[in-house]
């Protein structure tokens, strides 16, 4: 997602929380595009961690007007076998993961600033089973968007989120469990992960020019609510 957004003339500031080396080679290519790109490391969950995190960007970047949250877990887990650190997982990367680096970071962001927050296709459409906890705190997603809509308007902030279907493998999702995913989600315009990726940070680039629009949630989702 960030290489995208290098591409499209974006300077970058990455959070990473363990993917370092990751991290490292988004700055490379970012820089090699021209691009103004660091890195910092942030559990977004924790609000220290951010607030170290935005300390240290600070040194190198006079102001931020683009935040895009993308932290986010996913893994099935069946009804009957979720666990409370289930609960925290998700609860930790989808709801803490959006608030905290907006509540932190928003009063540093001049007027006309964008937050993007990222949803989930199940939030606009069906709903698999074994995603109990991601599909709930995915829709909280959604609720954060709207609520930080109100709450940073005065300050001239635009809130927006993307729900996106099937776009990029986790790391730690077995590649079995994501093609069948891919498949239940009955895309109607399938296209590759790079593809999907690539449009993803179109719209979200789109959203940060356009001021009409605050609170809302943009499905991206293959034609899957078709």
């Amino acid at each position: 997602m960030a290489r995208s957004l290098a591409r499209q003339g974006v300077d970058l500031i990455v959070s990473y929380k363990s993917s370092q080396n990751e991290a490292a080679e988004i700055v490379k290519e970012a820089k090699s595009l021209g691009r103004k790109a660091m890195m910092v490391q942030a559990d977004v969950s924790n609000p220290a961690d951010v607030e170290r995190a935005l300390r240290q960007a600070s040194k190198s970047f006079s102001k931020i007007d683009i935040l895009l949250n993308l932290a986010s877990v996913f893994k099935s887990v069946p009804f009957e076998d979720i666990t409370p650190a289930d609960w925290r997982a998700n609860i930790d990367a989808h709801i803490l993961g959006t608030f905290w680096p907006s509540r932190i970071i928003s009063p540093r962001m001049p007027r006309g600033s964008h937050i993007i927050n990222v949803a989930d296709r199940t939030t606009l459409g069906r709903i698999f089973p074994k995603y109990l906890p991601y599909v709930a705190t995915k829709h909280a997603v959604e609720g954060l968007t709207r609520a930080l809509a109100v709450e940073l308007a005065p300050k001239g902030i635009f809130v927006n989120a993307i729900a996106p279907g099937p776009i990029l493998k986790p790391d730690d999702v077995l590649q079995k469990e994501w093609d069948a995913y891919r498949l239940r989600s009955r895309v109607k315009f399938p296209v590759s992960d790079k593809e999907a990726v690539e449009q993803f940070a179109l719209l979200a680039l789109y959203l940060c020019t356009v001021t009409l629009t605050s609170g809302n949630t943009y499905p991206l989702d293959q034609g899957h609510n078709l």
